[in-house]
């Protein structure tokens, strides 16, 4: 039966002491970043790093949302390569630290390294290091499992508050699944950047275009 030919391909995917309930929930993470990414391309945008930003500015304009974000959006990718350093190899005979958090991160951090030097080499270079960097840190100072899958779904849970107590809209997952599953961590660097005086006039282009945005899904949903 396919139920039970998916449940020998998630079983053999990690290490035999992590609980059923993670093991599909990081098959499914790791399935909805390539759907998010086909998704992203077929609306011509998976490469358009300004219009990325716009979207993803239209649904986290309040200060409260954009602050709850800043920590939990990054604790996110962060704990979700922690829980994947508990995967097994991505194939027979690869050394073990050839596991689904070095694909993660390879992934992510080469996307990154493109989208951010859409901006700057240099913004390009801090973006592929801040995965790197945290692929390093759960390497050589590992939390346990259940530290990171608590620590992983809090953030969900913080950002979901957010969004619905402060923006009072429904966060972008709902609608472009590549804003949550990809480009989130990078776009709430980049807010970091212009909160330090870089590429203010980028965002405050950006910030009048999201604004638009909004207004028209007010109109919209009245």
């Amino acid at each position: 039966p396919l139920s039970a030919t998916m449940g020998s391909l998630v079983g053999a995917m990690f290490k035999e002491s992590v609980p059923a309930f993670t093991k599909y929930y990081l098959a499914l993470l790791l399935v909805a970043i390539p759907v998010g990414m086909v998704q992203s391309h077929l609306r011509k945008e998976l490469f358009d790093f300004k219009g990325q930003v716009k979207f993803y500015m239209s649904y986290h304009m309040d200060p409260i949302n954009i602050l709850i974000h800043v920590p939990f959006v990054p604790t996110l990718l962060w704990s979700a390569l922690g829980m994947l350093t508990h995967s097994n190899p991505i194939f027979v005979g690869a050394p073990a630290f050839l596991d689904l958090s070095a694909f993660g991160a390879a992934l992510y951090g080469t996307y990154y390294a493109v989208m951010g030097s859409k901006l700057s080499k240099t913004f390009g270079f801090v973006s592929s290091l801040m995965v790197f960097s945290m692929l390093l840190q759960v390497r050589n100072y590992p939390l346990s499992l259940s530290t990171y899958t608590m620590i992983h779904f809090f953030s969900w849970v913080i950002q979901f508050y957010g969004h619905g107590i402060h923006e009072k809209r429904a966060p972008a997952l709902l609608t472009n699944l590549s804003q949550a599953t990809l480009m989130a961590p990078l776009f709430v660097l980049f807010e970091i950047a212009v909160h330090f005086g870089f590429f203010k006039g980028i965002a405050k282009e950006l910030k009048l275009e999201a604004a638009k945005l909004k207004a028209s899904y007010r109109r919209k949903s009245k």
